[in-house]
């Protein structure tokens, strides 16, 4: 049960700012005086405050107790999520997005960070890739909700908040008072992080501003080309949520299969996704190429995790995690200004900020695949 709690927390972060997303055009419609931009806000404002309560979050949890720090963010997370629902303008609204942010920054170094914490090796790949399928399981069910209840009313979208109320009743009776870090051994004094968390942290920004085109641009994409309503949007996102979920599961198995061809893979395969979402003008290609870019997400961002994690230093697993999902937060409050902002000098549709993406993925690819063949001959060399 101490498991089943642990990766219970992680069915709220990607739901966090992305299971309204299928209701967006919806409430769009229901704000035809604010731009696109500014309705963006009401995805992109929750990573924003995600970051500084991240942060403060990883601080705390050497001083206090993890568990209370646990049930202190699931209330704000409620409060944040569910306040919501009673709003009629789009400041207020905001208002309770931002709420919603602080608490998942609170819980969500937490969520990885006990298990890098408790599990080491394989098992601990096994158990993140577990928690990056468990939040796309949370973006199913709030992606697929949240699509439903847009048909009814906007209001009602935000409902969808409402599951960390069970999630809180498991933290409450099942996770335990350990005091992890008191059994480790202290840190030397000096520098606390290396430069290669920082550099993972860089590319969890890069991977989730990324990710969140698709959260912030496909429901857009839907409307403008007649692809279908907002019930089909939310089956969409379910549907790179499942793909995203079946990759976070054979995160093990592909990496003992592909080695150091993993990167290169998984790269490729979000190339690959993102140029057909550009291309799409029909269910069936659409449906498509979410899957394989869900699937390459889906082994991307655990991957990223786990090699951030290795990098800690003893006892400092959770401010490294808090340290990276920050970086991946501030890329998703970055992506829609950042990609918007590019697709207005390009004077082209919202296609062309797929199409940017997928050159950027195959481009990476290509210098993985490079790297990873002659990375080993220059060793060889210098031996």
């Amino acid at each position: 049960m101490f498991k089943i709690s642990l990766l219970s927390i992680s069915l709220l972060t990607i739901m966090a700012g992305a299971a309204v997303a299928p209701g967006l055009g919806v409430i769009a419609q229901a704000f035809p005086q604010e731009s696109q931009t500014m309705i963006k806000l009401i995805l992109s404002v929750p990573p924003l405050f995600i970051v500084p309560f991240s942060i403060l979050s990883g601080i705390l949890s050497l001083r206090m107790s993890k568990k209370k720090l646990l049930e202190a963010g699931l209330a704000v997370y409620i409060l944040g999520g569910f306040g919501a629902v009673f709003t009629d303008s789009l400041l207020p609204l905001l208002f309770f997005r931002a709420l919603l942010g602080a608490g998942t920054g609170i819980i969500l170094p937490l969520a990885t960070g006990l298990i890098a914490d408790f599990y080491q090796g394989d098992e601990r790949m096994k158990m993140l890739g577990y928690s990056f399928s468990a939040n796309n399981l949370g973006a199913i069910a709030g992606n697929l909700g949240a699509g439903m209840l847009a048909l009814i009313n906007w209001h009602y979208v935000f409902y969808v908040y409402l599951i960390a109320i069970p999630v809180l009743v498991l933290v409450i009776l099942f996770i335990k008072e350990i005091p992890v870090i008191k059994k480790q051994s202290a840190e030397p004094s000096g520098r606390v992080l290396s430069s290669q968390v920082y550099g993972w942290a860089f590319s969890a920004f890069l991977f989730m501003m990324a990710f969140y085109a698709i959260v912030t641009n496909l429901s857009l994409l839907i409307y403008s080309r007649n692809i279908g309503n907002s019930g089909f949007a939310g089956i969409i996102f379910a549907i790179n949520a499942i793909s995203m979920f079946a990759g976070g599961l054979s995160l093990k198995a592909a990496s003992q299969y592909l080695r150091r061809l993993l990167p290169c893979c998984m790269l490729l395969m979000m190339a690959v996704g993102y140029s057909g979402v550009g291309a799409a003008y029909s269910k069936n290609i659409l449906i498509l190429s979410i899957v394989i870019a869900g699937f390459g997400s889906g082994w991307a961002y655990p991957f990223i995790i786990n090699k951030a994690s290795a990098c800690a230093p003893q006892g400092k697993n959770i401010v490294v995690m808090a340290v990276v999902s920050s970086a991946a937060f501030l890329g998703q409050f970055v992506s829609p200004l950042l990609l918007d902002g590019l697709r207005h000098i390009s004077g082209g549709t919202v296609a062309v900020i797929f199409f940017m993406l997928a050159g950027c993925m195959g481009l990476s690819a290509v210098m993985s695949l490079v790297g990873t063949f002659f990375k080993p001959l220059l060793k060889q060399r210098e031996g």
